[in-house]
């Protein structure tokens, strides 16, 4: 769907903006274990999820309006929540090798695909198929090196982020599915299950 002039195409590029920069998210691993005196990181990254769900609850339930979502999300819990959960998650269970990269290529790519559908482009889905390959590829080699575990995991876990990103969920978003299915599948090819 094209986004039209003024506010609505405004809010389109913040929400493209806030998906590029999605992979300084892990910071969070590079922070002091415990983050204050007495609470731990994984603690506050806990109680932070909370509110965050908190806050999202009051606005189904009161249904007061959040500058920059879209329409469909006034009934059902919005992307940016939904993409907390899915990096709280990514972050208690998962290493900064694997999570970096997943976060990475659905921060990068789903933009990516939303303006090449928006342009109506022939570059649609082959382009965001190299680039999320790429970007995993490399992601992952940074951490694990070039070995064939990781050449595995760009390889087969592209395509299926990208049949996901395809689909249309009633209540999850793309923004949940495209973090927390690549990092169980990344991680059960290179081992790294976190149970």
């Amino acid at each position: 769907m094209r986004e039209g002039k003024g506010e609505h195409a405004d809010w389109h590029w913040v929400r493209r903006s806030v998906h590029l920069l999605a992979p300084l998210l892990c910071v969070y691993y590079l922070l002091p274990d415990p983050l204050l005196p007495g609470v731990p990181k994984e603690q506050a990254l806990v109680l932070l999820a909370l509110l965050i769900l908190g806050f999202e609850a009051l606005r189904l339930i009161l249904r007061f309006e959040v500058p920059g979502l879209r329409p469909y999300e006034a009934q059902r819990p919005c992307a940016p929540v939904l993409f907390a959960v899915a990096v709280t998650i990514a972050f208690l269970l998962f290493p900064m090798g694997i999570s970096l990269p997943v976060i990475a290529a659905m921060g990068w790519v789903d933009p990516l695909i939303g303006e090449l559908r928006r342009r109506r482009s022939d570059a649609y889905p082959l382009l965001p198929l190299l680039a999320y390959s790429a970007t995993l590829l490399v992601g992952l080699a940074l951490f694990y090196g070039p070995t064939f575990p990781v050449l595995l995991s760009a390889v087969l876990v592209s395509p299926i982020a990208l049949f996901l990103e395809a689909q249309r969920f009633r209540l999850l978003d793309d923004d949940l599915v495209l973090v927390l299915v690549p990092l169980l599948l990344v991680a059960l090819v290179l081992g790294q299950l976190p149970w």
